[in-house]
Formats: C-alpha cells, structure tokens, sequence
C-alpha cells in the first residue's frame, strides 16, 4: 500500500511525464514553429468555413468527396491535379504517421529498458520506407485535423493563407453538353 506522499509524487511524475512527452512531439515534429507563426489564434477544425473545409476534404480524400456524376463532369486536368495532391498528401501522412511510430517504439524501448535500449535496438526517428503503408490511424497516433492541416500548409499542400481565406461559393462544375450529336437512323 502505497503512502499518501507516495501517491502524490506518483500523481506529480506522470503530470511531469505527460508534459515532457506534448512537447517533445510538437517541437520533433515541426509543428510548433507554425504554431508560432500563427500566434494565439487558435485553430479549430470545426470552426473552419466551408470553402476552407472543402479544400481540406479534398486534399485529404481526393475523389472520395465528389459523386460519380461531379466526378464524370471534371475535366481531365483538374482530375489530374486532383489525384496529384491526394497521392502526395498520403505520402505526407504516410512518412509523418511512421516517423511517430519510430518515435513511440524508441521511448517505450528507453522506458523498459533504460539506458541500454540504445545498445539493443534504436531506430532512427527520421528513416522512412517508402514501399511500407502505415496502416495506424490518425487516432490511434493521437493526431488532430488541426495537425494534419498545420502539416499540409507546412509541406504546401494548402495554401500558407488557408487559414484566413474568407468563405467563397464552392463552383460546382458546369454540365457539360456533349458534342456528338445523335444520329436519326
């Protein structure tokens, strides 16, 4: 039975430790520096406009927020860039979620191991493999949206001013008539 000072260190060192772990992760990761770009302006994913959310959906999900008929109606060089910055935000994702893991497995290999995890096994936190697809979701890593669009403005998949774009209509795209005309037989 553990004594009351006892607890109470116990309860202080895993406050310690949650702390050291939060700031660890923003300052590796590189997102704190946009947090300081931004200031105090807190950026929250359910208070984005539409025009901003819809831009991010599609970077995120690419074809996935268009039905098949919008989908028809695109043109062929818009679908190109379209899957363009889908393909390179999931290899965005990709390297950054195992970049995470390598991370965790170092620091859970340190805590059950002490100092001699290093001498066992290290991985460095910056060794990516490209053919490898982390299957771990954002929550399971314990990323936001609001990290995921910090990143993607970092690595210039949305615009640096995404977060001050004013709320625009969303064009949808005109039907196209077809050209070929049908022949009355």
């Amino acid at each position: 039975m553990l004594t009351e000072n006892q607890k109470i260190e116990l309860r202080k060192q895993q406050e310690i430790e949650k702390l050291k772990k939060r700031q660890e992760r923003y300052a590796y990761l590189g997102i704190l520096s946009e947090y300081q770009l931004y200031g105090k302006k807190q950026l929250q994913y359910k208070k984005l406009n539409p025009y901003q959310h819809y831009l991010f959906k599609r970077v995120l999900h690419g074809f996935n927020i268009y039905t098949k008929e919008e989908k028809a109606q695109l043109h062929w060089d818009k679908k190109r860039r379209i899957k363009k910055v889908w393909c390179r935000a999931q290899k965005v994702l990709n390297h950054w979620k195992q970049t995470i893991c390598n991370q965790e497995v170092n620091t859970w290999m340190e805590k059950t191991f002490g100092n001699d995890a290093k001498a066992i096994w290290s991985i460095p936190a910056k060794e990516i493999l490209d053919n490898y697809n982390n299957i771990l979701t954002l929550k399971d890593l314990g990323i936001t949206y609001e990290d995921v669009i910090l990143k993607f403005i970092e690595q210039g998949l949305l615009p640096k001013n995404f977060l001050s774009l004013k709320n625009e209509v969303i064009k949808k795209t005109p039907e196209r008539k077809s050209k070929v005309q049908k022949v009355k037989v």
